[in-house]
This record gives C-alpha cells, sequence and structure tokens, in this order.
C-alpha cells in the first residue's frame, strides 16, 4: 500500500512558498482556486502506510475515516514521521490546516 495525504482547500498567494510545486507554476493560479496538495506521503509499503494514517487517527482500509481532523492529528507523531529533508510537509500541513483547508487519507495499493 502506498498512502498520502491530501489537502484540498482554496488558493492563496500567501501560501505559495509552503506547496510543493515551483512559485512560478502558480503564477496564473487565482486567489480562491480550489486546489490539491499531496502534504503527506508513504511510498515505502504498508507500515509506513498505516502509520501515517494513525497520525490522523485513521484506518488505512476504512474509508470511512478517510476525511480526516486536521486538528485532531498527532503533531507530535508526525514531526518523527517525516524523514530527513521532508521537514515543509509538516509546516505545510500547519499552514494550510490554518488556511481552512480539508485533508483527505488516500491509500493505494
Amino acid at each position: 500500500m502506498y498512502g498520502e495525504v491530501l489537502g484540498i482547500g482554496p488558493f492563496r498567494r500567501e501560501l505559495v512558498p509552503f506547496l510543493q510545486q515551483p512559485d512560478e507554476w502558480h503564477r496564473n493560479t487565482r486567489e480562491g482556486a480550489i486546489i490539491v496538495v499531496p502534504v503527506f506521503s508513504a511510498p515505502e509499503g504498508s507500515s509506513r502506510s498505516r502509520a501515517l494514517a494513525g497520525c490522523f487517527g485513521a484506518d488505512p482500509w476504512d474509508f470511512n475515516t478517510h476525511a480526516l481532523d486536521p486538528w485532531r492529528a498527532d503533531v507530535d507523531a508526525l514531526q518523527r514521521f517525516e524523514q530527513p529533508g521532508e521537514e515543509h510537509r509538516l509546516e505545510c500541513f500547519l499552514r494550510l490546516r490554518d488556511a481552512g483547508f480539508s485533508f483527505y487519507f488516500q491509500p493505494n495499493g
């Protein structure tokens, strides 16, 4: 399984530094346009994907739990989940959460 957490919400120019795409890709994105942002991913397999889901209190194969409550996320566990070089992902999540984005766990596999 390859699990990921997606954020969906309105684009705001001040969020650009926290998105994964280069700034110039959003040059023509209008304020308020709904965007989908991959926030966390676990391509390493099932164990890591289950750990990611657990950070949000979700069960990877219980689709009833895939709409995540970002305010119940275990931020300490998410910090431990991050790999070296991925420190921006937690900050991205926190900024998007504060901007009112919705978050979803998506299992693949």
